[in-house]
């Protein structure tokens, strides 16, 4: 509270509490009984009620010193207990409240400008810790953890607006700043992820995914929410929907993960193969390590290389039929199909892998400079049902989503693949146990047992005595 300008101290903590809560309930009622149990949480006293009576006459008698007003606040008795009547435009919390209700209005309408605007000005009324004096003597009220609630919900709704503009580099660093103080927030979590992918950062985004599953899997034995699901399908397939479309939003218009695929809301899309049914797949993801070993190389030479590894990754996928093959930053990756419920794909998806490890062995690169580089890569297969849908998307021809847990475990599994190794999971080795030694570690996979140079050689010969 302030008179002329100069602060003026409350003094103790009974009537500081009762300020404080008399101004997050400003011009509204608070019962005797709610003020009581607030401000002793562990039991009221039995002088409880008169210690209230003379906090409200001190803090009457300061508010009423020199002022004459008409618009200076006013601490009435009102049954059953009661009221400070101030003008809205003298409490911050009223002003917030204001201006956060006409951006997400705005948000709403698809007006995102003037929701930015209005949100941003809101969250600078909000900045730092609410009644935090108070919380370190140990106040814990629930009206704080809903306004600090309330507070996150229209940071949200700001980046929603901010990443509508395009400006998530501006954002970035607050997005990531936030999320580590509150991981397990869904909404905000699928922001950041867009975020990171629109700033050329596709791994650190399904990186992030792996985090936030694991968290809620861990903690409360739960899997991220079908819209955070459909974000890192998008993200693993590129689809050009994600660099213009805002992510999902809690005002009155939600973004659904359809929203999430569409190149722009007034050219849909056009489904070819809606409603599929899910199928058997094996996905082979390689994720690759360029290193230089003369010096420092300019950041094209590397490039270059990384763009060699990946062609030659590719061709091999083409060679086993994988029908998708795609690149995210240094990881590439193929889905292989059962076309005649064979099985069939399993084998071809672990040919695939194990002839890119003999491709990347110890031997190494040497570009057009004279450099020599070695490419290490680590190779993960994984096996089970997945829905493939194929959408026409206008100028930017067929794009493919895949919706199962296969591409999950594959990123689970990336994550224990050391540069070398090749990691299967239970349905690849159960499949291809026959063909290939494994060595099974616990919540890591089965390393697959890939044999030596002399091996491969040996084993060559005896495939050409057999052809012939």
């Amino acid at each position: 509270m302030t008179q002329d300008g100069e602060q003026v101290p409350l003094g103790g903590f009974i009537k500081r509490g009762l300020m404080s809560l008399l101004l997050l309930y400003s011009n509204r009622v608070v019962s005797t009984s709610h003020l009581l149990d607030a401000l002793w949480p562990s039991g009221t006293p039995a002088t409880a009620r008169k210690m209230l009576q003379n906090a409200v006459s001190d803090v009457r008698r300061l508010m009423n010193d020199g002022r004459t007003g008409a618009d200076e606040p006013i601490l009435l008795t009102h049954p059953p207990g009661y009221l400070l009547r101030v003008p809205a435009k003298d409490v911050d919390l009223s002003c917030f409240q204001q201006l956060a209700a006409a951006g997400r209005t705005a948000l709403a309408k698809g007006a995102h400008e003037p929701a930015q605007k209005a949100l941003r000005a809101a969250l600078r009324l909000a900045k730092g810790p609410i009644l935090a004096e108070l919380v370190e003597e140990g106040v814990n009220w629930p009206e704080i953890e809903a306004l600090e609630n309330f507070v996150l919900n229209v940071r949200e709704d700001c980046f929603e607006a901010e990443l509508a503009l395009g400006r998530h580099r501006a954002v970035l660093e607050e997005m990531e700043d936030l999320h580590l103080a509150h991981p397990s927030r869904e909404r905000l979590s699928a922001q950041l992820m867009l975020g990171l992918y629109r700033c050329g950062r596709q791994l650190d985004a399904l990186t992030l995914y792996q985090r936030i599953r694991a968290l809620l899997n861990d903690d409360f034995g739960l899997e991220p929410g079908e819209e955070l699901k459909s974000l890192q399908t998008a993200i693993i397939t590129q689809d050009p929907g994600l660099t213009r479309l805002p992510v999902m939003s809690q005002t009155a218009h939600r973004a659904s993960p359809r929203d999430l695929l569409l190149p722009s809301a007034a050219a849909p899309q056009r489904v070819l193969t809606a409603d599929r049914e899910a199928e058997p797949v094996s996905v082979v993801m390689v994720r690759t390590e360029v290193r230089c070993l003369d010096g420092e190389p300019a950041p094209e030479e590397s490039a270059d290389v990384a763009q060699t590894a990946s062609t030659a990754i590719h061709r091999e996928f083409e060679r086993g039929s994988g029908e998708i093959s795609l690149s995210v930053g240094e990881v590439s990756f193929s889905f292989f199909r059962d076309t005649d419920r064979s099985g069939s794909h399993v084998k071809r998806a672990m040919d695939a892998a194990t002839a890119i490890h003999e491709h990347f062995g110890p031997a190494s690169l040497v570009d057009g400079s004279g450099r020599r580089y070695t490419v290490r890569s680590r190779i993960v297969v994984t096996t089970g049902e997945a829905v493939l849908n194929y959408r026409a998307a206008n100028e930017n021809g067929l794009r493919m989503t895949a919706t199962g847990g296969v591409m999950d475990r594959c990123l689970q599994l990336l994550r224990f693949t050391s540069p070398g190794e090749i990691r299967v999971c239970r349905a690849t080795h159960q499949a291809t146990a026959s063909d290939y030694a494994v060595a099974h570690e616990p919540d890591s996979g089965w390393k697959v047992l890939v044999p030596g140079p002399a091996d491969r050689g040996a084993r060559a010969g005896r495939r050409l005595d057999e052809a012939g």
